[in-house]
């Protein structure tokens, strides 16, 4: 065992450097119910039972007999599994129904999740040195929460979820090069969905994911397993199985546990106990794995946040924003600026989720950072200066509008496109599904727009040569930057 100022001086100095990657559990996730704070899947479970005439109740059940027949035992931290096995075990059920309402309930459960609920999955947002995040629960609350601590409440964290059910070509990854303000969650054991078998429910779900990581997980997420294999772990409030956690640290690791391994595990676990047989074994053969006890996974976050404020007092954890003293221009010279009617907003999103998987670091995508107050066209004027490419959405919609908030960005784009000689800086990108290639259809764009060879994103879905031109001029500019 290590003392606690040494585990936490080298978890600071790892996180510093970018070397450590949080694997987060449900010991951090909480609802209110009726006033009352508990935890999440403890209540999913309690539902899930209710709606097939169940009980569920944490320890083993007391009373009568008669009651006890409908009463199931939940252990805590393993309630989903346990009351999945309950109704396959008295009520007959098959496996593959329990999906779908196991969706919908906890769907409905965290639809508006209360602050003090995504407070300890901010705190850990807090920490400006992660940039990959792996949950091993089915819902989007870290997401959520990095987004809101992170990108002003914008979704734009990365989900990259693994199954074994999911096609290799279909599997997410990390992009090749990721921008400066680039964050992603990755979903160990699936996300949650209605159909079955994409998100584990139950332990022999668990295992056969960690089975088919084992076996193929490098297959069509080569650069997300590298990653996880190469980085140093943080696990928080994961309270996996004895046996689960041997076998996730080891399937982590390229080297045998015992070896003498430069990589290394930091283990936070309320359920921790210096006297359990997986503290005695990661001491005996794993002496790279760092356990902490401390009062609580959500403690621990707590205590996390604090510390790397106290060393970074000006860092912020919402890298993607322009700071108020910034000069006036966008952060690089290799950002996008989206230009949109809200109309297309849907579109918009969706053709900032495929830069984003490439690597593209995105100058301006959402009004909504504008706050009351603000000098608007100042602000848009700068990220259009900075910006090194203009995406104009163009649509039947522009085409209804005669005014709105994106002509006056449309202008002053077409102002600097002037100035900018021998390369592309506007690129069109008409986002109507019965686009025929005939840009002439649309009358209200300015002269620079039709100078320009338009792209085509249907409904937000970059065209194959739409998306290989911006990766083309992607590299371009990073080969033009000097070394």
């Amino acid at each position: 065992m290590h003392e606690a100022g040494e585990f936490w001086d080298e978890l600071l100095a790892q996180i510093e450097a970018g070397g450590i990657i949080p694997v987060v559990g449900p010991e951090l996730l909480t609802v209110l119910v009726e006033g009352r704070e508990a935890r999440l899947y403890q209540v999913l479970a309690e539902r899930l039972l209710a709606k097939y005439g169940l009980v569920g109740s944490i320890g083993a059940p007391e009373g009568d007999p008669a009651a006890d027949a409908t009463r199931v035992s939940l252990r805590p931290y393993h309630e989903l599994n346990d009351a999945v096995c309950a109704l396959v075990a008295q009520r007959g059920r098959r496996v593959q129904d329990l999906y779908r309402p196991i969706n919908d309930l906890l769907k409905a459960l965290v639809e508006a999740p209360d602050e003090s609920s995504l407070q300890p999955l901010r705190n850990l947002a807090s920490v400006s040195g992660f940039k990959l995040f792996v949950t091993t629960t089915p819902d989007d609350l870290l997401a959520r929460a990095i987004d809101a601590e992170r990108h002003g409440g914008i979704a734009k964290t990365d989900h990259i979820v693994f199954a074994p059910k999911l096609a290799s070509g279909t599997l997410g990854d990390l992009p090749e090069t990721p921008s400066s303000a680039y964050t992603a969650v990755c979903y160990l054991f699936g996300k949650a969905s209605p159909s079955p078998f994409v998100f584990a429910i139950h332990d022999e779900d668990t295992l056969e994911f960690i089975h088919n990581l084992q076996i193929n997980g490098a297959e069509g997420m080569k650069r997300l397993f590298s990653e996880l294999r190469q980085q140093n772990l943080l696990l928080i409030g994961c309270n996996f199985a004895d046996w689960l956690s041997r076998f996730f640290i080891r399937v982590s690791n390229t080297q045998r546990l015992a070896d003498n391994r430069s990589k290394r595990e930091f283990l936070i676990e309320q359920s921790s106990d210096t006297s359990g047989s997986l503290t005695l074994f990661l001491e005996r053969f794993s002496p790279d794995t760092w356990v902490l006890t401390p009062g609580g996974a959500r403690e621990f976050v707590a205590e996390l946040a604090r510390r790397w404020q106290e060393r970074h007092p000006r860092s912020t954890a919402r890298t993607d924003e322009t700071p108020a003293s910034a000069p006036a221009r966008a952060r690089t010279e290799e950002t996008f600026f989206i230009s949109y009617s809200r109309t297309d907003l849907a579109a918009a999103r969706q053709i900032f989720a495929g830069l984003q998987k490439i690597g593209a670091d995105v100058a301006w995508f959402d009004k909504s950072d504008l706050r009351p107050g603000d000098d608007w066209e100042q602000k848009i004027r700068n990220a259009i200066n900075g910006c090194y490419l203009f995406l104009p959405l163009v649509s039947a919609n522009t085409e209804t509008r005669e005014e709105g908030f994106f002509r006056e960005e449309w202008t002053l784009a077409g102002e600097r496109s002037r100035r900018i000689q021998g390369r592309k800086f506007i690129i069109p990108i008409v986002v109507d599904r019965d686009y025929d290639g005939n840009a002439g259809r649309f009358h209200l764009v300015p002269e620079s727009f039709l100078a320009a060879h338009f792209g085509h994103a249907p409904e937000g879905s970059l065209s194959d040569d739409l998306l290989n031109e911006v990766t083309r001029l992607i590299r371009e500019r990073r080969a033009q930057r000097p070394a």
